[in-house]
C-alpha cells in the first residue's frame, strides 16, 4: 500500500507541474510565435480556444477542462496582446529587432 501512495503522489505531482508550468509555457512561447505571423490577437487566442475545446470534448466535457481552456485561452490572448505591443512599440521608433544580417538579405 505504501508504495501505491507513493506513486500516487509522483503521477499528482507530475500532473500539477503539467498544468501549472509546462501547458501555461508552451501556450506562451506558442502565441508569441502565433502572433508574429498572424498579427491579431483575437485569432491568436481564437486558435489555443477552439483547440482547447476540441480536447475539452474528446476528454469528456468535464468542467475543470472547460475552466482550465477558457484560462489558457486568456493566458494565449494577454501573452499576443504583449507582442503586439511590443511590436508596435518597436516599429514607432524604428528599432526593429531583426539581426543585421537579415536586413543586408531584405536589401538585396
Amino acid at each position: 500500500e505504501y508504495h501505491i501512495l507513493i506513486l500516487r503522489k509522483g503521477v499528482l505531482i507530475m500532473n500539477v507541474l503539467l498544468v501549472f508550468f509546462a501547458i501555461p509555457l508552451a501556450i506562451i512561447i506558442l502565441s508569441v510565435i502565433f502572433e508574429r505571423y498572424l498579427r491579431c490577437p483575437l485569432a491568436v487566442a481564437g486558435i489555443f480556444f477552439s483547440i482547447g475545446l476540441v480536447v475539452t470534448f474528446a476528454l469528456g466535457a468535464m468542467i475543470e477542462y472547460i475552466v482550465a481552456t477558457i484560462v489558457y485561452t486568456i493566458l494565449s490572448f494577454v501573452a499576443a496582446l504583449i507582442t503586439n505591443y511590443i511590436r508596435r512599440r518597436c516599429m514607432e521608433n524604428k528599432q526593429i529587432l531583426i539581426c543585421q544580417r537579415c536586413m543586408q538579405n531584405r536589401n538585396r
